[in-house]
């Protein structure tokens, strides 16, 4: 072995053989491919997208160069190389009849998927050049140098298609990719390296996708909806180690660590998440469980897979739950948009081979998302205690009955007195209870607003006679907030509001509030000064006033004025 060359020269920012990446087309369209659901084996057309197409994993491409002489040189232009899709791991190529779409590693040949970088698209040299030692000199750098991309056997040009009646039906941010001869002028590309991390996950989501669809399609022959000459094996034991392996990987950091290394495995963490759900693999593990969930037990399922399959059957099903429970755990957005599926994840709670990873997808979407408790019905909490006699005192699901009674550390009555009437009569149950204040709002019912060229008012008052306060029951001192909020956002219940699950004026970035000594908005609290200042009581008159036109929110307590007032916020929506 004679090296020629060490990694010690390799230039900082440029595109080097192997990496991974995204191929940008201005700064907002990015080369991807459409999302597709269980048959993903055809090939896949390619377009430029925008939105955003840019933060998912299926915009990313591999760079694999052809005829090297070191590996992970310098690319330079006029080089020929070939363009892999993460997460399918199938290679961009032109297919006689077909155009440029994405084909299987083992359909692909070197002539139908080479493309090469051009500085321009003036007619260059194009003949073989040799070998250069070492890595090469840097010539195309990330984020700065406009690339054309060539098929090299046929010289002609990636471009998009032209918009027409046809591809006006993928929508106004989505333009098919092709190949052209001539192509248009603005058809040059930039070029933007990922994050090690986001790539690793993509080869992770392609492995497992591939896995997950498997086992779909095996289950899907052994019940008799896909007719085929021969049952699919069913990859059992793969299956149940890559479901503990994907549990792992998204398990949350450990409570010790450092405040700022906590925060950037969280950050992580929920990148991680963001990139495994937008790729449809919640979706793969909710078919893997309608799926599983046909069969009555282990010997019913036995009876149709096998021995093997069936010894393993409760074991992949409790895996799937937790591994839903993982990918939604500490990300609201996720639950938000799992809490949809509420009823059917209690409809599920029957069968108690599986109820513990039930309760703990439930505990996840309670906990991140609180709109999930304006969907609790009685007949969702009498299922949930119903577990107990099944299960005895399980501490999952006082959990979940502990997350429905407080929301961000106020109680929901309702839940409360659902969760008592049914769960206390009949039952020898000492529950530990601890006193929680109830917030209620109250509004009006004139709503204000401003548009441009508009006639009406920009300047309103109000004020408040507060004729008695009653004490909370805990130790707290009372409070009483007053101010204005507005429709767009303000929704002054359990589990309303942007983010907040608020139930007063002041707790979310949508209300502003005064109680005497501090100014609310966003739930943070800033203090003000006032001729005899205290909390709110009775008998005092507060004066609530409010400029549309500024904009600002002023306030005055028994006709003296606040030291502070709320500015420059948004006038969005109606004001109340």
């Amino acid at each position: 072995v004679h090296p020629t060359c060490s990694g010690s020269n390799v230039a900082e920012g440029f595109l080097l053989g192997g990496h991974v990446m995204r191929l940008f087309h201005g700064h907002d369209e990015c080369l991807t491919v459409p999302t597709t659901g269980l048959k993903g084996e055809q090939p896949r057309l390619v377009n430029f997208e925008a939105g955003g197409a840019e933060v998912r994993a299926r915009s990313l491409w591999r760079l694999e160069p052809l005829r090297i002489s070191w590996s992970g040189s310098h690319i330079r232009w006029g080089q020929p190389f070939r363009l892999r899709h993460i997460t399918t791991g199938q290679y961009l190529s032109l297919v006689q009849d077909q155009g440029l779409v994405l084909v299987e590693r083992e359909k692909s040949d070197t002539k139908s998927t080479a493309f090469w970088f051009r500085a321009s698209k003036e007619k260059l040299d194009s003949g073989p050049k040799r070998d250069i030692e070492g890595m090469g000199p840097a010539e195309i750098k990330y984020g700065d140098s406009i690339c054309f991309v060539q098929h090299v056997n046929s010289g002609l040009w990636l471009t998009y298609q032209a918009p027409d009646a046809k591809s006006a039906r993928l929508g106004p941010l989505k333009r098919r990719a092709i190949l052209h001869q001539e192509g248009h002028m603005d058809d040059g590309l930039t070029l933007q390296r990922c994050q090690h991390e986001e790539s690793q996950a993509a080869r992770i989501i392609r492995n497992t996708t591939r896995l997950f669809r498997q086992f779909i399609r095996g289950l899907d022959s052994i019940s008799g909806k896909n007719r085929v000459s021969a049952p699919i094996a069913l990859p059992i034991e793969e299956t149940a180690q890559t479901l503990q392996d994907l549990i792992t990987y998204f398990m949350p950091p450990e409570e010790d660590l450092e405040h700022e290394e906590k925060q950037n495995k969280l950050r992580s963490l929920k990148n991680r998440q963001n990139l495994f759900k937008e790729e449809g693999m919640l979706i793969l593990v909710l078919n893997c469980i309608d799926r599983l969930n046909i069969y009555n037990s282990a010997a019913h399922f036995s009876e149709f897979a096998g021995e093997e399959a069936g010894s393993a059957w409760k074991e992949i099903l409790n895996l799937l739950y937790e591994l839903l429970a993982a990918l939604i755990r500490g990300n609201r957005s996720n639950c938000t948009q799992f809490s949809n599926n509420l009823n059917w994840l209690i409809s599920k709670l029957d069968r108690l081979e599986s109820s513990s990873g039930i309760l703990e997808v439930l505990h996840c979407i309670l906990i991140e998302s609180p709109e999930a408790l304006n969907l609790i019905e009685e007949g969702h909490i009498k299922s949930i205690i119903s577990l107990l006699d099944k299960h005895g005192r399980n501490h999952k699901v006082l959990d979940v009955l502990c997350s429905l009674c407080v929301c961000n550390g106020v109680a929901v009555r309702t839940s409360q007195n659902l969760i008592c009437d049914n769960l206390l009569p009949r039952r020898d149950l000492l529950l530990q209870t601890q006193m929680v204040n109830s917030v209620q709002s109250m509004r009006p019912n004139i709503f204000l607003g401003v548009s441009e060229g508009s006639a009406q008012y920009k300047r309103w008052y109000y004020e408040l006679y507060i004729d008695q306060v009653d004490p909370f029951l805990t130790a707290e001192p009372t409070h009483l907030r007053v101010g204005w909020a507005t429709t767009e956002g303000y929704s002054p219940y359990p589990g309303g509001g942007e983010g907040w699950g608020n139930n007063g004026v002041g707790d979310d970035l949508y209300s502003y509030g005064f109680d005497g000594l501090h100014l609310w908005s966003g739930r943070v609290p800033r203090a003000v000064a006032s001729i005899n200042q205290h909390l709110l009581m009775s008998d005092d008159v507060v004066s609530c006033c409010l400029d549309l036109g500024v904009p600002s929110i002023s306030f005055r307590i028994n006709g003296q004025p606040v030291q502070g007032m709320f500015e420059n916020f948004n006038t969005d929506g109606l004001f109340f």
